[in-house]
């Protein structure tokens, strides 16, 4: 064995355990949103673990040591003076509010729903197939659904449907789009109900998706919206369609090629493809040195969206960084799209690339 640097193995052995509390900081923070302790916490303002456990019908013993670990972590505050805690208005952003683009609890949800697939990714790891997202089960779909919801319920109707040339006027004439792998159908449900007079058809393979994508358009009450399974009832190749969406998608499908040109034999002449995927550079060495979140796209990869890709004996497997700018003008292009661009948009996670027939 070489000499072992003595500054170094402390400073890795640190590293790593601040990782081990990474790990189990997922599962009890989800414990935390599912009983809402995060939500009361803010709600009642700073107290100790007997208000808080009052309040909410909880063991006190469970609250005290889940707001000890909270604490140690800074994920709330502590007065020592006065024994309480609390929770920050930057907290209060980041766990507990939906509404925010900042949200981020849909991330411990998608983590908690994969730690019980480790030993189908072991086996994978030998095999090379790979999970579909139903294998995750519920819960997975669910966190997927959270992670993205702002962009899809704020941005999309009112600032980003705008950049592509003439859609507004073409979705409140009437029109047809298609949402392909529509998840909980969040951006379906915002287009439909800011266009009644078009018809919008959400298509996934999740049934689990397709179960919550019903239930939220029920609550949203809006009726120009269908949700369809493409193993059953695939996207229609007759030119029909104005406009097809694609939100984080085609880096997680088996076959990229494939979906890329069933969506140009959907659209009619001239009709757009708005492609939404993750930002990443062209290279492994470019992601390492540019993208401060690198680690933990690569994790979602090889737990959720790789293994998707690679679900079917043949899958392309980009992973959750594979579908770059470059990849996805070469497909357009290769399946006969006319043109290609990628529009100005605001975002620290995506790119969006519209396409035209």
């Amino acid at each position: 064995m070489e000499n072992i640097d003595s500054d170094k193995l402390q400073q890795f052995s640190l590293q790593t355990g601040n990782m081990v509390a990474s790990g189990f900081n997922c599962a009890i923070s989800l414990i935390g949103d599912r009983l809402n302790l995060y939500k009361s916490l803010y709600e009642i303002g700073p107290c100790d673990s007997h208000r808080l456990a009052g309040h909410l019908g909880l063991s006190e013993r469970w609250v005290r040591e889940w707001l000890h670990h909270q604490a140690c972590l800074n994920q709330i505050f502590f007065h020592e003076e006065s024994g309480t805690f609390g929770l920050s208005p930057e907290a209060f952003a980041v766990l507990v509010d939906e509404n925010h683009p900042a949200y981020l609890m849909g991330a411990y949800d998608t983590v908690g729903a994969v730690f019980p697939a480790i030993e189908r990714v072991e086996e994978a790891f030998r095999s090379g197939l790979g999970m579909n997202y139903d294998d995750h089960g519920p819960s997975c779909a669910c966190g997927i659904e959270r992670m993205g919801a702002y962009s899809k319920q704020f941005r999309l109707v009112p600032e980003i449907l705008p950049l592509v040339p003439g859609i507004n006027q073409k979705l409140n004439e009437g029109t047809k789009v298609a949402d392909i792998g529509c998840g909980g159908a969040l951006a379906t449900i915002a287009m439909a109900a800011a266009f009644p007079r078009s018809s919008f058809y959400g298509f996934d393979i999740s049934e689990n998706a397709l179960n919550r994508a019903r239930e939220n358009a029920a609550e949203a009450q809006v009726s120009n919206v269908a949700f369809l399974n493409p193993t059953e009832s695939p996207l229609p190749q007759d030119g029909s369609f104005g406009m097809v969406t694609t939100f984080d998608v085609v880096h997680d499908t088996p076959y990229p090629n494939q979906l890329v040109e069933s969506i140009f034999a959907a659209l009619e002449p001239k009709g757009y493809w708005l492609c939404e995927d993750i930002k990443g550079q062209e290279t492994f060495a470019e992601n390492l040195k540019e993208n401060p979140v690198a680690g933990l796209l690569y994790g979602f990869s090889v737990m959720v969206c790789m293994n998707s890709g690679l679900s079917e004996p043949d899958g392309a497997g980009l992973g959750t960084l594979g579908f770059t700018r470059n990849l996805a003008e070469k497909m357009g292009k290769d399946s006969g799209f006319s043109s290609f661009e990628q529009l100005e948009v605001d975002s620290p996670m995506n790119n969006y690339y519209l396409l035209m027939k």
